[in-house]
């Protein structure tokens, strides 16, 4: 855990006050603790943004401190961006304990090029894209990579296929679950619209016919 950050204690709460941190440089936030309150924060924006650069997951473990107090490890939970300038607006913190597991959800990556896909024509489908796992805090991995580069046509690469520790960390998620798969691309026939379109105008042919018949 290299991320490190000074924040301080926020007395003040509410949007307005939110506002005139933003301006000033800070990031509100909020660390939860097990068994005890939430505490107001605010972050120096320049300091934290740097931290989520050199990251590619947001779920990371900081090492902060409050104003000269004692450090504290701390998972960052939660980030919300401003919708339309993609700023850090708002930052949710848990207080851990480093020698008890927790529940994470991480993100999984897939990488290199598959043998069904370079090859063999077909389409790599991402099935699932984050796993929920169990380890320590200083054991979380950023992301969990899995390699498809042998994947060919018709393979299905499962949980169970994943190259993990298991002595740092645990899948809680079933083992037969499929996190990516090689298929043939879907091909769209438009035939029966064609089809459909043509019977619709017979009948009118037809019926024009009938009418001039009658009129002879």
């Amino acid at each position: 855990m290299d991320a490190k950050i000074t924040v301080k204690s926020r007395e003040v709460t509410g949007s307005a006050n939110a506002r005139r941190l933003r301006r000033d440089g800070w990031v509100p936030g909020v660390i939860y603790s097990d068994g005890a309150g939430a505490r107001s924060v605010s972050l120096p924006k320049h300091e934290f943004e740097q931290i989520l650069h050199h990251h590619t997951s947001e779920h990371v473990m900081i090492q902060i401190q409050i104003e000269g107090g004692k450090e504290e490890s701390v998972l960052l939970k939660e980030v919300q961006h401003d919708a339309i300038s993609g700023g850090v607006v708002h930052v949710d913190l848990q207080e851990v304990a480093m020698n008890k597991k927790l529940h994470v959800e991480v993100p999984v990556e897939l990488i290199g090029e598959a043998e069904g896909v370079k090859n063999q024509g077909g389409v790599l489908d991402h099935l699932v894209h984050s796993l929920e796992i169990s380890c320590f805090p200083a054991d979380i991995p950023e992301t969990i990579e899995v390699d498809v580069s042998a994947m060919k046509l018709g393979d299905i690469l499962t949980v169970k296929d994943i190259p993990v520790d298991a002595s740092k960390i645990t899948i809680l998620i079933d083992a037969d679950v499929g996190v990516a798969s090689i298929s043939l691309p879907k091909v769209v026939e438009e035939t029966d619209a064609e089809e459909g379109s043509a019977e619709s105008g017979e009948p009118e042919v037809l019926s024009e016919k009938k009418e001039e018949d009658s009129a002879e």
